[in-house]
């Protein structure tokens, strides 16, 4: 009978133990790797759709081409506060050389900016719910909005459309939290999510790439809080432009935020009106 020394049964062991937890993940571009991402993607969208409120907290870059043609990139830090069906507030604070000072609101008839560092504001008419007012706003403006995917009342029907193709795409530890990452694509974005392996289902990273815009942006957000039962002050969601003396046109601010320059402050005296209602996702 061959005797096997106790080092090598210890090995066999242990490797014997972890092959079944291997095996558990689906190889990625595989049915069963669309069907892991399908249910991680449902989990998430349910968690944050069953909620009136909740706040989160982003690390941000976004990767754009300013004048004349050169990449640069944004790094900023932003705080959101959600409540359905018809309020948003966030802020925007540079980081790392990037100067931003801005606060969006939406009361469910305008979207109000603000931007403390040229202190100029903007205002415009908008639908009356955040999923309409979200569709208004990127089709008017040409604006990206990455936060805007986890803030629809359904943020699955976001992230994916009727030819969005994808799933689980492997493991990654995301500032010590050990998480699956998944990832989709259609003609128009690149997602990349990276949602925990344990506790709740809330998004830890998004990545996206907007092909069919100026440049192909690529945004970047690391989600360091989440509050799914937020205490909200009165008149958070209340615009006052503060310190920001003049008004210019909405569509001069948010041109100018993506480009990283400076706006040029032309007045606007009164706010720009929304053309109707805005179309379906």
């Amino acid at each position: 009978m061959h005797k096997y020394n106790r080092p090598i049964l210890l090995v066999w062991a242990v490797l014997t133990l972890a092959a079944p937890a291997c095996s558990r993940d689906p190889e990625p571009g595989t049915p069963a790797a669309t069907a892991e991402g399908e249910r991680l993607m449902r989990q998430m969208s349910d968690t944050l759709a069953k909620v009136p409120a909740f706040r989160f907290s982003t690390s941000e870059s976004l990767d754009t081409v300013g004048p004349p043609s050169e990449r640069r990139v944004l790094r900023f830090s932003r705080t959101v506060t959600v409540r359905r069906p018809d309020a948003l507030y966030f802020e925007l604070h540079g980081v790392a050389g990037t100067a931003l000072d801005v606060a969006a609101s939406y009361d469910g008839r305008t979207v109000s900016l603000r931007n403390g560092v040229d202190r100029v504001w903007a205002q415009t008419e908008v639908p009356g719910t955040l999923d309409e007012m979200l569709d208004d706003v990127a089709r008017r403006y040409a604006l990206p909005v990455p936060i805007a995917d986890v803030i629809y009342s359904v943020p699955y029907e976001a992230f994916i459309g009727r030819n969005t193709r994808g799933g689980f795409a492997g493991r990654e530890t995301i500032d010590g939290v050990a998480c699956a990452r998944l990832a989709y694509t259609d003609e128009f974005v690149d997602v990349g999510v990276w949602i925990p392996s344990s506790g709740q289902p809330l998004p830890r990273r998004v990545e996206l790439v907007y092909k069919r815009a100026p440049g192909a942006p690529k945004a970047r957000m690391d989600f360091t809080k989440w509050d799914l039962s937020p205490q909200i002050a009165d008149g958070t969601f209340t615009f006052a432009p503060g310190g920001a003396a003049t008004q210019v046109a909405f569509a001069d601010l948010t041109a100018a935020l993506l480009a990283g320059e400076h706006v040029v402050a032309r007045q606007a005296p009164t706010p720009e009106a929304a053309p109707g209602r805005a179309t379906p996702r």
